[in-house]
């Protein structure tokens, strides 16, 4: 007798205005993983014997009939798999999942914690979504088109999170210091992944029963990416350097579960990145001439 077909209820579009993502990725021991897992339904990927973790800052903009909005947030991803497609999971490298060679889309980001600078997109994450989210702040200094360093092609990343709602005016403890430098010497040559959709898994619990709950991030354009191709696995870091992470010492349990999948420091092993187009530009002149 054929299964029956999985019941599902669609929960809606969300609909970016815009959007910069950058995903560094980390080969970690599944072990680092699992208890973070706990309870979920879900399974660490396995790729080159390892799980992989990422950190995605984004930056988006969204428009409704009657709001507007600007959202920094990062997540603190683990690639998953749901526990009952276990056996029917691809047998990727990491170079081919960061490829995108993941067409069945099996895989997925399961978002441990999702720091967010916008209380509406926290209200939304958790209640909609059933992501793990929470209000706090970030400093930041990010490649954009608008910088007037712009064509001098800025490679250098930096994001700087705080469990406070509120960014501070003095230095205090951080839940993470991300750096990333796609121009350090050594980092393989730009690539094009075709890494869309992102799919997203979660639990989230609807008449007082957790249900688990997917989402797919429809991306526009492909991701720049910057990973080792490999000959034969394991893949190869990026060069010491690339990437700088520091667990900070702010009282979050972010920062504890930060700790613990970071303790050994483990390699960075590619960025994705996807920033989208500007929707027109407002150009200036200053006219030689003089008003009588």
């Amino acid at each position: 007798m054929a299964a029956k077909p999985q019941q599902t209820t669609p929960l809606g579009i969300f609909n970016y205005g815009s959007l910069q993502s950058m995903m560094v990725f980390f080969s970690v021991p599944a072990s680092v993983v699992r208890p973070l897992l706990a309870g979920t339904g879900l399974e660490p990927g396995i790729f080159d014997g390892n799980a992989l973790v990422n950190l995605n800052f984004e930056r988006y903009a969204s428009f409704g009939s009657t709001y507007s909005s600007v959202v920094d947030e990062v997540e603190f991803n683990a690639v998953v798999f749901p526990k009952y497609k276990a056996g029917q999971e691809p047998s990727l490298t990491v170079a081919q999942y960061l490829s995108g060679f993941d067409q069945s889309k099996t895989y997925g980001n399961y978002r441990i914690n999702v720091p967010c600078d916008s209380a509406v997109a926290v209200q939304a994450g958790s209640e909609k979504y059933g992501e793990v989210k929470f209000v706090a702040s970030f400093s930041f200094a990010v490649p954009d088109v608008n910088d007037a360093n712009a064509t001098s092609n800025v490679t250098t990343w930096w994001i700087r999170c705080y469990a406070t709602p509120t960014a501070p005016k003095t230095q205090l403890p951080y839940i993470f210091d991300l750096k990333v430098n796609t121009n350090t010497p050594g980092v393989p040559a730009l690539l094009v992944s075709s890494f869309s959709p992102v799919p997203a898994y979660a639990n989230l619990v609807v008449n007082t029963k957790k249900q688990m709950v997917t989402s797919a991030r429809v991306i526009f354009g492909v991701f720049k990416s910057w990973f080792n191709p490999e000959t034969t696995p394991p893949i190869a870091p990026l060069p010491a350097g690339t990437v700088t992470l520091t667990v900070g010492a702010a009282k979050h349990v972010m920062t504890k579960q930060m700790a613990g999948v970071f303790k050994h420091n483990p390699p960075a092993v590619g960025v994705l990145l996807f920033d989208s187009q500007p929707a027109a530009a407002s150009g200036h002149t200053l006219l030689a001439a003089t008003i009588q």
